[in-house]
């Protein structure tokens, strides 16, 4: 076998090796901002920095993102070549200097038995060391599928306590505010001429003067439950003015009650 051929031979063995890694492109998802969300734990929940995220969505202020506002983030972690085992690293760059010992050698030596076997040893070699690559490669790339796959199903748990949250308390509170001043007395003549101008709907209301409640108030009664304030009202309007008929009524002409 001639010098140029054994040499060939060699040198097709140690690109073997250096051809066996690959990098792998991750594809972007998009997350939806939740309640309570800051750049800073989005940016901790993929590995990312602030920076990233500002960066690569053109976000004109890190310190304000809003509910449902879509963010680009990466699927899974970028596994590049150089992330790969360094035990294999070395055992390809191991195999690559055997390979080209291996071609000096048989380009040297007159026997035509020596260079077929050096070459083969060469052969065996880069094969070895492109299959440990390749599995570490494949590794990584399921571990950073699993922990993506993890921190979904977590963000979905999380979605659904909330919403059950949410859920509840409206069912607590009874409905909206004025569902509950009609169900304990009140009426929508009551609500429309006295508690909108003079409170606009909000029981918790107090005014620089210092009246309070859905009914504009320093009576006791301007304060505490919708259904307490309800009551105080109806039983002030008929106290009164005779009747919750003629307190609206007074309430349209005067302008305060």
């Amino acid at each position: 076998m001639s010098k140029v051929k054994q040499t060939a031979l060699a040198v097709a063995g140690v690109a073997s090796v250096f051809v066996a890694g690959t990098s792998i492109v991750n594809a972007a998802s998009t997350y939806t901002v939740k309640e309570g969300d800051t750049l800073s734990e989005v940016a901790n929940k993929f590995n990312m920095t602030v920076d990233d995220l500002v960066k690569s969505n053109n976000l004109k202020d890190a310190n304000m993102i809003f509910v449902d506002q879509k963010i680009e983030v990466p699927d899974s972690q970028n596994v590049a070549e150089t992330d790969v085992d360094a035990s294999s690293d070395s055992a390809a760059n191991d195999a690559a200097s055997l390979a080209m010992s291996q071609a000096a050698s048989s380009a040297a030596a007159s026997s035509a038995a020596a260079a077929s076997s050096a070459a083969a040893a060469s052969s065996a070699a880069a094969s070895q060391a492109a299959a440990q690559k390749a599995a570490a490669s494949e590794a990584a790339v399921s571990a950073a599928a699993t922990t993506a796959s993890t921190q979904q199903a977590a963000s979905a748990t999380t979605s659904v306590a909330s919403t059950s949250s949410s859920s509840a308390s409206t069912s607590a509170a009874g409905g909206s505010v004025k569902a509950q001043f009609l169900a304990n007395g009140g009426t929508e003549a009551l609500w429309d001429s006295v508690v909108m101008p003079e409170s606009g709907g909000n029981p918790n209301a107090v005014s620089s003067n210092g009246y309070q409640g859905l009914g504009q108030t320093k009576e006791s009664w301007g304060t505490g439950s919708v259904a307490s304030q309800t009551a105080g009202m109806v039983n002030y309007a008929t106290s009164r003015y005779g009747s919750v008929q003629n307190a609206t009524a007074f309430r349209q002409a005067n302008g305060w009650w």
